[in-house]
């Protein structure tokens, strides 16, 4: 580690010296030059910055000075007398090793560990039950959700809209990188590289990731959150229609596993191949009486013909049971067998309480 320490008082100074006796750094004159160093890319990666202040002064050179300057590693306090020390920033793997090294080498009272993590480390497997989440690895799940606690820290790939309930607190556990929805490539070769890392990673998403014989420590979930409108014609035989389905959702990237439901008209309720692909699926079925649907105007963007814009009934049927939410693909499929319509539910996904 390579400390930069900063102090006003000859106190705090001499705190400070004890430490870097012990340990690599240098004395900074002011936070600027701080910055500067930090800025700087020939910088070490082991940095951190440790601040021999009292906590209203340490708090706010944090808030104003390194958060605004969006610096890259953890902060620390040390009380001007050395009898204690804190983590103010946590960056990294090895934020409360570093933290372990200044107690020791100054003797002082550590006042945060990795433990006080589960005090407001979120649970995901909360998340992954409220929303059905199908997990790939249940085992890589548990251990994750324990490396949280103990204070560890995961990043979050998502195409998906999320929502943290206390953004502040919880990026401190999951750091979020977001994919647009049609970046599904993108999100592919992020999914390839986490793979091959040797750090824990978490891809939440419906859309079909790439093959990889190791995914190492990169778990998947796959949240319920895709509404099918399905038409299937009087004679469909269940299990062509079942098919139709799957490779038409396989043909647009999307996960079977995402689909929540299955959206039909009052009449083909009871249709053996509505009830066989909602097993196939795992989902639920919904029915809507053919005149409801007849009278959706479906949210689509005006690049849609005209002649597509009247609702046929999957896609109606679609759009009402995710609430409007956004199309994904219309009408795909086999026309003498089963034609679907995907859409998203509408609302965010809260991964965090």
């Amino acid at each position: 580690m390579y400390l930069y320490c900063y102090s006003r008082s000859q106190r705090a100074r001499t705190t400070g010296n004890s430490l870097l006796k012990v340990a690599q750094g240098e004395w900074v004159s002011d936070c600027e030059s701080m910055i500067a160093s930090l800025s700087d890319t020939s910088g070490r990666a082991d940095s951190a910055i440790v601040l021999f202040l009292p906590p209203e002064a340490a708090v706010k050179i944090l808030i104003e000075r390194l958060y605004a300057a969006d610096i890259r590693c953890p902060v620390f306090r040390v009380s001007p007398d050395g009898g204690y020390a804190e983590v103010m920033k946590g960056y990294g793997y090895n934020t409360y090793e570093i933290l372990s090294g200044i107690c020791s080498a100054l003797g002082c009272r550590p006042l945060s560990s990795k433990d006080d993590r589960a005090d407001y480390a979120p649970d995901l497997t909360k998340a992954v039950a409220a929303y059905n989440m199908t997990v790939d690895n249940e085992q890589l799940l548990k251990e994750i959700n324990e490396y949280v606690m103990a204070g560890g820290t995961v990043n979050i790939y998502t195409d998906l809209p999320i929502h943290m309930s206390e953004p502040v607190l919880d990026t401190v556990s999951y750091v979020p990188f977001a994919f647009r929805y049609n970046q599904v490539k993108e999100m592919g070769s992020a999914y390839t590289t986490m793979c091959a890392s040797d750090q824990y990673s978490v891809f939440i998403t419906c859309s079909v990731l790439p093959e990889v014989p190791d995914r190492g420590r990169c778990l998947v979930l796959i949240p319920k959150t895709v509404v099918i409108g399905v038409e299937v014609q009087a004679k469909a035989d269940p299990g062509y229609a079942t098919e139709a389905v799957r490779n038409a959702l396989s043909s647009h990237q999307i996960a079977p596993e995402a689909v929540c439901t299955v959206a039909v008209t009052a009449v083909a309720r009871e249709h053996e191949a509505v009830a066989a692909i909602s097993d196939d699926l795992g989902c639920f079925i919904t029915a809507y009486d053919s005149r409801l649907l007849k009278a959706v105007r479906l949210p689509l963007q005006a690049t849609y013909s005209p002649q597509k814009v009247t609702s046929d009934m999957c896609t109606a049927a679609a759009c009402v049971a995710s609430d409007n939410g956004r199309v994904l693909f219309r009408r795909s499929g086999q026309s003498n067998t089963a034609v679907v319509t995907a859409c998203m539910k509408r609302g965010n996904i809260i991964i965090t309480e």
